[in-house]
């Protein structure tokens, strides 16, 4: 366990240090659930219009359970809205990019292209509480703001109140958006504010923004403060270690976050590192900054080869130099991040353990300690495989989900190459029932909706 003391240019001084760990798998070990809905499927090629897709949220309904949604990313085929039985209920596309003739292919700038996406209870619009969803735009270096208004069907639909005024989060102009360090990751919370936490891609920096609304029926955002992380990590041997980048320009940047407010805990994925800890109502507070569980590459000695072919690094790993066996939990790429509350403070922090197709529990409480591991495998459905955005919620959704929904990414889905086409990069996203995970490994349960409390 790391805990930060100082930092000088960007290298860690820290009070203590993991000893280099060797490989050990254990994958034989860990429990399998199966998903039992998914969603269409999606390819990431020119038929396909790159929908790629990433991350869900998903938001619950405030009278009719089972009017719940799931909203998910597409990068650059936009969002998807989903009902609990995987049905597509509404479609927004990304928008244009800015400057660019419709159809254009001989114009730099970048359209939009969405990466992850989360929800804000109850926010102040107009004097009425409204439910927003909240995505971060890489093609944009913006965010993108939804309201979540319900029909007189009491169905709910998606309307964007992005206030046109919106600052670039990490860029200062066109011409920096273009080179790609934009807006990455992203998580929301109500707190005293609400605010939301965004990575950029490609570096260590975080930045925090508060919401607003600009009493005109749109919603903007404001930078409040900003972090950069560690990108060197001392080791006990006297030793300094970073990361293997395939690029030289590269730093080990997050995606996954999610906040637990009842715990005053922001949670961020450091995707080649581990998963820190910091404090939610004082994240600039470096001295409080806590490396909680390491990647299980963390620290192993490698050598980079330069492919000219791929125009990038092959890293090499040598576990041999390894000082002890221990079972890793994490593997990177270490992705998604989220929290399934067990009421009374209790439940489970669950990270998206992509190198190895599993998913660590931590406990929510004390020092975040190892709880267990899971897989999902095909049953009816395909595997969820190199995940990278989920999201669980504790509330009974109805037959499918009595004690929660767990809706998760899944990098290689299997499709009909009959009717769609053989050779083709396909994703999309799964369901599983939480109750399946829970009897599995023997979890605290609880169903009690604190979505608005």
């Amino acid at each position: 366990m790391f805990t930060l003391k100082s930092v000088s240019h960007s290298i860690l001084a820290i009070s203590c240090v993991l000893p280099i760990a060797a490989y050990a798998d254990t994958r034989n070990e860990i429990a399998e659930v199966t998903p039992v809905v998914e969603t269409r499927d999606h390819f990431d090629d020119l038929k396909g219009k790159y929908t790629d897709v990433d991350d869900p949220a998903i938001w619950i309904h405030p009278t009719t359970k089972a009017n719940s949604l799931v909203i998910t990313t597409l990068k650059q085929g936009g969002l998807d809205i989903y009902d609990l039985d995987g049905n597509l209920m509404q479609f927004i596309k990304p928008a244009p990019a800015p400057g660019c003739e419709p159809g254009s292919f001989d114009c730099e700038n970048k359209g939009g292209r969405f990466n992850n996406v989360d929800i804000i209870y109850d926010f102040d619009l107009n004097g009425k509480k409204t439910d927003i969803a909240i995505a971060s735009d890489r093609g944009l270096d913006k965010l993108s703001i939804y309201t979540i208004d319900i029909n007189a069907d009491g169905q709910a639909v998606l309307n964007d109140v992005t206030d046109s005024d919106v600052p670039l989060l990490f860029t200062r102009n066109q011409k920096e958006v273009n080179e790609g360090n934009t807006a990455y990751g992203l998580t929301a919370i109500q707190t005293d504010k609400p605010m939301a936490f965004v990575t950029q891609n490609a570096t260590t920096r975080v930045e925090q923004v508060e919401l607003f609304d600009t009493d005109n029926g749109r919603i903007g955002y404001r930078k409040i403060a900003s972090m950069t992380f560690p990108h060197a990590f001392p080791m006990d041997d006297g030793s300094e270690w970073t990361p293997c980048s395939d690029d030289d320009g590269e730093r080990p940047h997050f995606e996954g976050m999610v906040a637990d407010p009842e715990h005053n805990a922001l949670y961020l994925a450091q995707e080649d590192v581990g998963i820190w800890r910091v404090k939610l109502d004082n994240p600039t507070q470096q001295s409080s900054w806590n490396l909680f569980a390491t990647a299980r590459k963390f620290g192993v000695p490698y050598s980079r080869t330069w492919l000219p072919g791929e125009e990038e690094y092959a890293c090499d790993f040598d576990f041999s130099k390894g000082k002890e066996q221990q079972r890793h939990n994490l593997w990177e790429d270490i992705e998604g991040l989220t929290l399934y509350n067990a009421g009374d403070g209790k439940g489970y922090l669950l990270a998206s353990s992509q190198g190895n197709n599993t998913f660590a529990l931590y406990d929510r409480e004390g020092q975040n300690d190892f709880v267990d591991s899971f897989t999902v495998v095909g049953g009816d459905i395909d595997a969820v495989e190199e995940t990278d955005g989920l999201m669980v919620v504790n509330v009974n959704l109805g037959s499918k989900y009595p004690q929660g929904l767990l809706v998760m990414q899944d990098g290689q889905n299997t499709y009909n190459q009959v009717q769609k086409g053989a050779d083709r990069e396909s994703s999309n996203f799964k369901y599983v029932s939480w109750k399946d995970v829970a009897e599995k490994l023997n979890l605290n349960v609880s169903t009690k909706d604190m979505t608005r409390h």
